[in-house]
């Protein structure tokens, strides 16, 4: 079966990309057969994965024409169609699904397409796709945000030393909880763990930085990891270049790496 994390804030600018692109990064330098879905219609992530105007994304899996006499494609079958190779910078053990700007008017959409995704996971895992990455929208809730959700056995969510990281948190944190309510879509969904992202260096450590530190570990003490992913320039040069953490030289290079391997240890514990 194909293992889905989800990456999950209600605020933006907290790490969730560069954290998704650092798992897919390490998982496949373990040798994992590793997807990132990208369900951001800003596409950062596939565009970070190397990949530029792709025929078909996660947009046309989700789509449900709603004038059409027959019914919609199965998407554990389009999902063959979706997935593409990442860009030549990347490791030829790492797939995308895709996302366009388009694929923000499904947030809008009156068909329920939210089980697609789900379903095509089954598809994944016929292509001995081991590990499915998942970057939702950062926002608190919505269709797309569902999808994910929906379709992942446990959920990432980073914490900025900032009120938007800690609000961001504690938002997705309720969503996750409407989630797993008895009753409620994906009962099953665990919570990996509440991390902290983009942490400054000690030089640019700041009393604001601590006040937020020290709330994010008052509020979500039950889901807090140790993990730390902190703000190294080496994360924006591998982004910039479109290329894996893995493949940069470097102390801090391997600090992160260090980072993301203990995230996706938890992960994968989390989602047994």
């Amino acid at each position: 079966m194909t293992v889905v994390f989800a990456l999950f804030s209600g605020k933006g600018g907290v790490g969730k990309t560069s954290t998704a692109a650092g798992l897919i990064a390490v998982a496949a330098k373990r040798g994992m057969r590793v997807a990132g879905g990208d369900l951001d219609p800003r596409y950062t992530l596939t565009k970070e994965l190397g990949v530029l105007a792709p025929e078909f994304s996660l947009n046309d899996l989700l789509y449900i024409d709603p004038e059409a006499e027959e019914p919609p494609g199965d998407p554990a079958e389009l999902v063959h169609q979706v997935l593409v190779p990442s860009g030549p910078r990347w490791p030829d053990n790492v797939l995308v699904l895709p996302a366009e700007r388009p694929l923000g008017r499904r947030e809008a959409d009156s068909q329920m397409f939210e089980p697609r995704l789900k379903r095509a996971v089954d598809g994944l895992a016929g292509l001995d796709v081991d590990l499915l990455v998942l970057d939702l929208p950062p926002r608190p809730g919505g269709k797309l945000v569902a999808t994910g959700l929906l379709a992942a056995n446990t959920v990432f969510v980073p914490a900025t030393l900032t009120a938007d990281g800690h609000d961001g948190a504690r938002e997705a944190l309720q969503t996750v909880s409407f989630q797993t309510a008895p009753g409620g879509p994906n009962p099953d969904l665990t919570i990996a763990g509440v991390y902290r992202s983009i942490v400054p260096r000690d030089s640019e450590y700041r009393a604001v930085h601590k006040h937020w530190e020290e709330q994010i570990r008052a509020d979500f003490a039950d889901h807090l990891l140790e993990t730390q992913l902190h703000n190294h320039a080496v994360r924006e040069e591998c982004r910039t270049v479109c290329a894996p953490i893995t493949a940069a030289p470097g102390p801090q290079a391997r600090k992160l790496e260090a980072a993301y391997g203990d995230l996706l240890d938890r992960g994968l514990e989390a989602a047994a």
